[in-house]
């Protein structure tokens, strides 16, 4: 059985001083001026936003909290946990020090959070301020919006070549850390092909890792590779669906969005390169994902909703 937990190169790597960020020069700016108001930091997936705000918090030294809003939707989340926070303080807390409450993924919330949300940022304006993580800006309300200064962590075609630099040279640093060689060729292409989703470039390394690669080439990286492999071969040749429930649950009950993720993204390049034959079932697979995905924050159970995506896939793969 695999088992990749507490050994994932996007969590051993994460960023953890404001150094470490790899942003263009203008976000630097911002997040240098540390949490002087609320902000909301918005982007494409894998560009370091999440990092970004525990960085920040923990580099001023503000307490913190930490609400993965794509999972603690309830609205009671803001009338208990975040009000309680804000209204409380510890004696560990240094004095005039600003609390902070930490809102991952907050396009993924009901508009009721948000109603909540608004009285409680103004009801605690004087000690607290909101760090807000969101992919797609379009889903947070303007009057949310307008409580934040918004930075954004896309790059415009100007910082793409700096940015990108930083991929690279931080893509094999890790790789000579983890005693992998990696041709720079190799390293270039990856980033190419991955860019900008730096959480998609350690994975596919973690893949290189897990299958006992020790030098990584150019041909390597034309080839297809990704972390949830075997995931994608469970779904396209495995029918077994008791083996298939017992393997998706002992290895990644604790990565529901992340597989849910990879198969609406890495599973159809898994397809094109390697399973060419069910490419003219990838606009099925893409809106069965989508659907699942949209489901995902209305579960109880999130590994039912994974298995129920993944049973739907080969039902969809096996009319061919």
């Amino acid at each position: 059985m695999k088992n990749i937990e507490n050994i994932l190169l996007t969590e051993k790597y994460r960023p953890k001083t404001l150094e470490d960020l790899i942003t263009p020069a203008r976000v630097g700016e911002k997040l240098s001026k540390g949490v002087y108001q609320h902000l909301l930091l918005h982007g494409s997936p894998g560009t370091g936003k999440t990092s970004a705000a525990k960085v920040l918090v923990k580099h001023f030294k503000h307490p913190y909290l930490y609400i993965n809003a794509s999972t603690d939707t309830s609205v009671d989340v803001v009338r208990n946990r975040i009000t309680d926070f804000c209204a409380n303080r510890s004696i560990m807390d240094e004095p005039g020090k600003m609390k902070v409450i930490i809102l991952d993924e907050i396009d993924g919330v009901s508009d009721q959070f948000f109603k909540a949300l608004r009285a409680t940022m103004d009801q605690f304006a004087t000690n607290a301020r909101f760090v807000a993580t969101c992919n797609y800006i379009n889903k947070v309300p303007d009057p949310i919006q307008s409580r934040f200064e918004m930075i954004d962590f896309d790059f415009s075609k100007d910082e793409e070549p700096e940015i990108m630099k930083g991929y690279i040279l931080r893509i094999m640093q890790i790789c000579k850390e983890q005693g992998v060689e990696i041709d720079k060729y190799a390293a270039v292409e990856l980033v190419r092909r991955k860019f900008p989703d730096l959480r998609n470039m350690l994975n596919c390394i973690q893949g290189y890792i897990s299958q006992g690669t020790e030098k990584i080439g150019l041909e390597d990286v034309k080839k297809f590779n990704s972390i949830y492999k075997d995931v994608y071969e469970l779904v396209v040749d495995n029918t077994d669906t008791v083996k298939n429930y017992q393997y998706m649950v002992s290895n990644y009950s604790s990565r529901v969005d992340d597989v849910l993720s990879s198969l609406g993204a890495e599973f159809i390049d898994y397809i094109k390169t390697e399973r060419q034959s069910y490419i003219t079932f990838i606009p099925q697979i893409i809106v069965t994902v989508a659907r699942y995905q949209a489901q995902r924050i209305q579960v109880i159970d999130p590994v039912i909703s994974m298995l129920a995506c993944i049973y739907e896939l080969q039902s969809i793969l096996n009319e061919a």
